[in-house]
């Protein structure tokens, strides 16, 4: 009919975004180009590698997160220059380069060299995974590449340790501070148990007025830390039964092998909230920490409660996390922590609250899932979530 519009085709939208994902990829690997031939012409002993292409990247608009993410980009494309040309040409995208560089960043020199001997291995890889996918095998890789079981690498985050202060303009006093895994452990698990005690009461307790822009978890977190930090202390402190309270440790889930455990294979362990850390720290642990075993068969915890309960158990979200690192939609960086289990098939329809019907959706998913109607599905061998058009992955469209 003349003059009416042409509804565009699925498959015509995908090329497009294709091309442009394949353009941005050619432009990325120019601009570290740029940046790495910025820094040969001005680099200066009385300066730190970087510092001047760090600088106008800033003054180009580019926000400091951005500009170190550039930075560290151009110098992983320097010593990997397979992955440079595969940048140039849109076999791979930006995101693929971080992920290497986040995980050379975790080793020493003579590691790093050793890992980037099989460079064309892991080019392989990256050409046929996802982002996502290619940053857990990264992880993988890492934790084979360590000499050391990465225990070098724990050594200097407990060193990195700090906490600064400081009052704004406005008179709001600002907290940041980096925390090594296993006593960061100990604050998030404190802070974690406060502000579920919070939810749990309905907020009665303590009532949650944000301002917008604030989300409620993070203004519960902030009243969780001012909570345990204006209880007593003493130097012997005890429980309301009398009984002498035990000092805070970590909780560690125990996400490797039996062998690994009793020492005989080196594998990363994971404390609760998403941290590797070294086999050997994850031994010592052993001897102190609270240990989660996490089974996902139903054997020892009780995972699994059926129409028993609407809300996850804090065993089921143990293991959720375990499968999860971050929010279950795809693309979804939000961490853990700040997710709420979804049941799949919706609880008021019959659905069960077991491991197999919940997966982690942040809040703004979780609305654009439940409000939004924006259907998933969930692999049941991977638990891989993709965003059904009119059903799982294979079906007719």
């Amino acid at each position: 009919m003349s003059g009416s519009c042409v509804r565009p085709r699925l498959a015509d939208l995908r090329a497009q975004l294709a091309a442009i994902r394949r353009e941005r990829a050619r432009l990325d690997a120019a601009e570290a180009s740029i940046i790495r031939a910025m820094d040969a012409i001005t680099r200066d002993p009385a300066h730190p590698d970087f510092a001047v292409a760090d600088a106008e990247l800033v003054r180009a608009g580019l926000s400091q997160r951005d500009a170190n993410r550039v930075i560290a980009r151009s110098a992983t494309l320097d010593a990997a220059p397979t992955f440079d040309a595969a940048l140039a040409c849109g076999a791979i995208t930006a995101g693929h380069v971080d992920a290497l560089a986040s995980g050379l960043g975790k080793l020493s020199e003579p590691d790093k060299v050793r890992l980037l001997d099989h460079h064309d291995t892991l080019l392989a890889n990256a050409e046929r995974l996802s982002v996502d996918e290619f940053a857990k095998h990264m992880k993988v890789a890492v934790a084979r590449a360590q000499s050391d079981g990465g225990l070098a690498r724990f050594e200097k985050q407990r060193r990195s340790t700090y906490l600064r202060t400081w009052n704004d303009p406005d008179g709001m006093i600002h907290l940041r501070g980096a925390f090594d895994p296993e006593r960061g452990s100990i604050l998030l698990s404190r802070l974690d148990q406060r502000v579920e005690a919070i939810f749990h009461s309905g907020d009665r307790d303590i009532p949650v007025e944000t301002l917008p822009g604030i989300e409620p978890n993070d203004h519960r977190r902030a009243l969780a830390l001012i909570d345990l930090a204006s209880r007593p202390v003493s130097g012997n402190d005890e429980t309301n039964d009398g009984a002498m309270a035990r000092p805070t440790r970590a909780e560690v889930i125990v996400n490797m092998s039996l062998d690994a455990l009793r020492g005989r294979l080196d594998e990363m362990g994971r404390l609760s909230h998403g941290v590797d850390i070294p086999a050997e720290t994850v031994r010592r642990l052993a001897c102190e920490a609270d240990i989660i075993p996490v089974v996902l068969d139903g054997h020892g915890v009780p995972l699994d409660v059926g129409r028993a309960k609407r809300l996850a158990t804090s065993h089921q979200r143990r293991a959720l996390a375990t499968i999860h690192d971050t929010c279950a939609f795809p693309g979804c960086v939000v961490k853990f922590a700040h997710t709420e289990p979804h049941h799949l098939v919706p609880w008021e329809h019959g659905g069960p609250t077991n491991l197999h019907n919940l997966v982690p959706l942040c809040s703004r998913h979780h609305h654009a899932v439940h409000e939004g109607g924006i259907p998933i599905w969930v692999d049941p061998v991977t638990r891989h979530v993709s965003i059904a058009i009119t059903g799982p992955p294979g079906h007719d469209t």
